[in-house]
């Protein structure tokens, strides 16, 4: 029986993943667009403030993060991965998209929840 590669495993979920994420961002964007642009002054120091010490916009805020980092890097790496240097490194990029991945989510997470 062939035993099955790290890609074989991941790769569907990962697709999965994708898709997913790409699905729930086209619900958030339209979100953060109708809150942002089209009230009036929305943009304002004073607006976001007000949006911001609301928990339910930085939650919605915290998942668009969230999706948009990993649809991002899960990109990246998948396009990493089709390069030569991508296939003889399967695990590096893995990793590294993870380690990256995780550290903006961090950074940005921080941020907004400082704010």
């Amino acid at each position: 029986m062939a035993e099955k590669s790290a890609k074989n495993v991941l790769e569907p979920y990962a697709w999965l993943l994708q898709i997913i994420t790409g699905l729930a961002m086209v619900g958030l964007v339209t979100f953060h667009f109708l809150t942002t642009h089209m009230v009036e002054h929305a943009l304002s120091f004073e607006s976001v403030s007000l949006r911001f010490q609301d928990y339910g916009y930085k939650i919605i805020y915290a998942l668009l993060l969230i999706f948009v980092a990993f649809h991002a890097f899960n990109g990246l790496r998948a396009i990493a991965l089709d390069t030569e240097f991508g296939m003889k490194r399967k695990k590096l990029v893995n990793w590294s998209m993870v380690v990256v991945f995780l550290a903006a989510l961090i950074v940005g997470l921080y941020i907004m929840f400082l704010f």
